[in-house]
């Protein structure tokens, strides 16, 4: 999947020459569509009386619409007041990025821009915000929003991220001031239903290919769950086939109504496809939006059952479980297998391995692991536990020894052992004696080029790691990152990408409790420091001389420019 940003690596300044098309390059798409009639006149006098023909004669905004046209042609020529603010409605976005180094977890890469689009709604408890996608804004020390037909950027504060959905909305305190008069408030876009497949859409925003506001035409392809390149997550997605280009990112997808039923995100990044583009649906932004409102504008998270399951489509499984003869009513039951249930999962304790999962709050699931969405549509199962909220129990009907049963679930969204994004925050880091230990994250094996071609056994075997489930809230994977030379650590200096496993024979579960550890070391005034990697047996040993590793740290520290010796995550708790 590719992202649909529009990545401004330099500024182009083009010098605007005002130019008369020829016939033969260009078709006449004038909206009024009068032909001027020849005339002795003076050419210029005439050019000016051609009802717009070289520059529009449209009159102000309170007078644009002409309801006494006699015309059928004419009346549906002219815009009628609900499409002009819709479309003033759709923001460009301009965004300076500061992305973190994630393998110089102290540094920051050089800055970046980008454009997209994103659009004013009316958020119930927080007031008028603009929406546009989580990665139009990642990373964003600057973000402005400019509106349709203005030359003002106004500064935006970004208020709330999802990026398991990909949406973001933006504060913009001078658009959306109540001292501005009604004339100038910005109209807010209604969120509308999930259309039908076959419904005609349009993708309005502001794409690469030129610098005003674009509006594209397309259908409803196909609706089902996808895997959200921002995160990861596989959530309900849209595809449609009008285009979305870089620039597009963030912009609305709305029907004939003009309603809101989506959010353009992301595109796929092959030659041999086209007019494939997806969408975030308006349930997962009504989602969105409804998290963001019951948590006072923070956003929590898609609940997950944190269950993993094999699907029963093949008979010899059906029969090892005794599905097809239900307390000898030859009743045929369907669903799918537990394999194993996440320790952090609202269903630990609950469901166990070899459970059947037959139904949720009376939805049946399949032997494929779909259940019914609409007619002729079928979804996976977690797309109805994706559309629940914290708090929420779900009523799961199942198969165990033989047995009909029902039981409660509490979900709730559950954290990865190894994060995808660090919610805008820099990635946490630690170093001693020069040895730089950082938490394992997607961004740091994106960084190393994991999943590209062949690296390094040692990043083979940490990719491995990344659908571990997460044990304990808190626990993170510690990656020896990089050996900072120092004259104490010799022998040492090329070890990289080493999965720490303990530190003097103590597991250690994250960077703050290797710090913790590090620091009763040097309390207790010990001899020695080790570090143990994986594997388990026979795994790599670094041994250091406590009374050597204070100094060390400084003196690498202020070599190589470094602020601080570690920083630590906030939001693992």
């Amino acid at each position: 999947m590719a992202l649909a940003r529009q990545q401004s690596c330099f500024a182009v300044i083009a010098a605007a020459l005002w130019m008369i098309p020829s016939a033969s390059a260009f078709s006449s798409t004038s909206r009024i569509g009068k032909q001027a009639h020849n005339s002795c006149a003076h050419p210029l006098k005439a050019t000016i009386e051609r009802d717009g023909l070289f520059w529009p004669s449209s009159p102000p905004n309170d007078e644009r619409i002409d309801r006494s046209a006699n015309s059928e042609e004419d009346h549906d020529d002219l815009f009628d007041e609900e499409e002009y603010q819709t479309l003033d409605a759709v923001v460009k976005i301009y965004a300076t990025h500061s992305d973190p180094d994630f393998l110089i977890p102290w540094q920051k890469r050089h800055q970046t821009t980008s454009t997209s689009s994103g659009f004013v709604i009316d958020v119930p408890g927080l007031g008028l915000r603009v929406m546009t996608n989580a990665h139009s804004v990642e990373y964003g020390s600057v973000v402005q929003v400019q509106r349709r037909g203005d030359d003002e950027k106004h500064a935006a504060i970004v208020e709330a991220v999802g990026n398991e959905c990909d949406l973001a909305l933006l504060r913009v305190d001078s658009l959306f001031s109540p001292q501005n008069d009604d004339q100038f408030q910005p109209f807010a876009m209604p969120i509308g239903s999930l259309p039908m497949l076959q419904d005609d859409v349009e993708v309005i925003g502001y794409p690469a290919g030129g610098d005003s506001l674009c509006v594209t035409k397309g259908v409803v392809s196909r609706i089902e769950m996808q895997e959200y390149a921002q995160a990861g997550a596989r959530l309900l997605a849209m595809q449609i086939d009008a285009a979305i280009n870089p620039g597009n990112s963030g912009g609305p997808v709305v029907n004939d109504e003009l309603e809101v039923v989506g959010v353009a995100f992301q595109g796929i990044d092959e030659e041999s496809i086209e007019n494939v583009g997806y969408v975030v649906p308006a349930s997962v932004v009504r989602h969105f939006l409804e998290d963001v409102r019951r948590n006072n504008g923070i956003y929590t998270g898609f609940c997950q059952l944190g269950i993993e399951v094999s699907f029963l489509e093949n008979k010899a499984y059906r029969k090892f479980l005794k599905m097809d003869n239900l307390d000898g009513e030859n009743k045929r039951i369907s669903g799918v297998c537990v394999r194993r249930v996440q320790p952090s999962a609202g269903a630990y304790g609950i469901l166990k391995s070899m459970d059947v999962v037959m139904a949720v709050d009376g939805i049946p699931v399949g032997n494929d692991g779909k259940i019914p969405f609409r007619r002729g549509e079928r979804v996976d199962l977690g797309c109805y536990i994706s559309s629940l909220f914290p708090g929420d129990v779900a009523t799961a009907t199942i198969f165990r020894d033989g047995k009909e049963m029902e039981v409660s679930i509490p979900v709730s969204p559950i954290k990865d052992l190894v994060p995808s994004h660090y919610n805008n925050k820099p990635p946490p880091y630690l170093i001693c004696s020069g040895f730089v230990f950082t938490a394992l994250s997607v961004p740091y094996l994106d960084a190393k080029g994991a999943w590209d071609d062949f690296y390094t056994e040692n990043v083979s075997y940490l990719l491995g790691l990344v659908h571990t489930p997460l044990k304990q809230k808190g626990d993170e994977v510690v990656v020896l990152a990089q050996v900072l030379a120092h004259e104490a650590n010799l022998g040492y200096e090329h070890w990289i990408d080493l999965h720490l496993l303990k530190f003097n024979g103590v597991e250690v579960k994250s960077l703050g409790h290797l710090n913790d550890l590090i620091s009763e070391n040097m309390r207790k005034e010990e001899q020695f420091m080790t570090f143990e990697f994986a594997p388990e047996e026979g795994g790599r040993l670094i041994v250091m001389e406590r009374a050597l590793s204070e100094q060390a740290t400084e003196d690498v520290c202020k070599e190589h420019s470094i602020g601080s010796h570690y920083v630590l995550r906030t939001d693992t708790v």
